[in-house]
């Protein structure tokens, strides 16, 4: 006789059942090692604009408070307007990049978070890891927004530039934005048309450009119900600096160029090799490049295995004369936000670091090297420690 097959009774609801939908609200999840991002939301508010500027004002704009943590500022900006005429073309192929001559974003005590020349910021989006990943975000020239310059009038944009804030999803390196009285600070150089356009020289026929740009505020909000969490170690800092390293390179000889930037925890180097008109060439060593840290080889290459190492990590096209070493692979070949800091490389005041090997043949020597360099100074210790909250 076969056994009977228990089955599952199921309460049907009566004519009176009110029937249950999920609710919008909850109760605040506050047990020890509830991440800060499960408590939060990540919004974003319209920052300060201006249209009309010339090139080579300045823009100071007047960031506004968030309510939370901000994770980023997007930097939005475009050149209009322009009637000129005379074939005009970038004057060089940082453009229109190098519209930003300078930028600089402090916190609120006046301390440099970023320090770059808009081609920097363009690289840092590229080959941070903060913005994107592999392909996806990480190029601001294939985002869909993208306008390059029309070479008969100089007209160009929008185009973005991203200023990173955190390092990773759980907002860590985030910064504090909550009152108005105590702000970070943005201020922007743009370039001069000479700067940017026909080869260095602006043409006269015609109306100039003017730059229209925006400053939007990603951020994540401080829990209403929980609103003493805060992001895991909050107050380290992500931070980035341009620095022209000291020494000239020639043309054709090995040299060892001492890097400028040390003291703290490194995540990545991003490296410009220009001459000496500024232009970026690729005379980089072919068969011995070299990373040196105090004074011990830690990574000997040819020119060729570097790029191929760099676009498996990013998976972008890599402009002239630039290399990167980056100390965010701990997790994956893909360089994203999912990094543990593992191999990120400590270094000290007293730390050398160097790059080095035959360089090529350079017209117009002496080249230089000019180091962007992703810095991430802890709070509380060693960076990987912040996983654990």
């Amino acid at each position: 006789m076969a056994t009977p097959v228990a089955t599952l009774q199921v309460a049907q609801p009566s004519m009176g059942t009110v029937s249950r939908v999920p609710q919008t609200t909850a109760q605040p999840t506050t047990g020890a090692g509830v991440p800060f991002t499960r408590q939060s939301r990540h919004g974003q508010i319209l920052g300060p604009a201006l249209a009309g500027q010339a090139f080579g004002a300045l823009w100071t704009p007047i960031l506004k408070p968030v309510g939370g943590y901000m994770s980023e500022l997007l930097l939005y900006f475009s050149a209009a307007g322009s009637t000129l005429t005379g074939g005009v073309l970038p004057a060089t192929n940082d453009a229109p990049w190098n519209s930003v001559q300078n930028l600089f974003l402090r916190d609120p005590f006046g301390q440099p978070i970023i320090q770059a020349s808009g081609y920097s910021l363009f690289l840092i989006s590229n080959y941070s890891g903060q913005v994107g990943m592999l392909g996806f975000g990480n190029q601001p020239t294939s985002l869909p927004s993208y306008t390059a310059i029309t070479a008969a009038s100089g007209n160009f944009g929008p185009v973005r530039l991203v200023l990173p804030l955190q390092m990773d999803s759980s907002a860590y390196c985030s910064l504090p934005s909550m009152n108005a009285a105590s702000q970070p600070q943005l201020q922007v150089q743009w370039n001069t048309l000479a700067g940017v356009y026909a080869g260095g020289t602006a043409p006269t026929t015609g109306t100039a450009p003017t730059i229209t740009s925006q400053a939007d505020e990603p951020f994540w909000m401080a829990p209403v119900d929980n609103p003493q969490i805060a992001p895991p170690d909050v107050g380290s800092s992500a931070q980035w600096s341009e620095v022209r390293a000291a020494a000239g390179v020639s043309s054709g000889v090995f040299q060892r160029i001492q890097l400028p930037r040390v003291g703290t925890f490194i995540h990545t180097l991003i490296l410009q090799l220009r001459d000496s008109t500024n232009t970026r060439i690729d005379a980089w060593p072919t068969s011995d490049l070299t990373l040196w840290v105090d004074g011990v080889p830690v990574l000997f290459e040819s020119f060729n295995e570097r790029i191929d190492a760099m676009y498996a990590q990013f998976g972008v096209t890599r402009p002239t004369g630039v290399i990167v070493y980056t100390f965010r692979n701990s997790v994956q070949t893909a360089v994203s936000t999912a990094d543990t800091y593992d191999v990120i490389l400590p270094t000290t005041p007293a730390t050398l670091l160097e790059v080095s090997g035959t360089f090529g043949t350079i017209s117009n020597a002496p080249a230089t090297i000019t180091a962007v360099t992703g810095e991430l100074f802890p709070v509380g210790g060693i960076p990987y420690t912040h996983l654990a909250n």
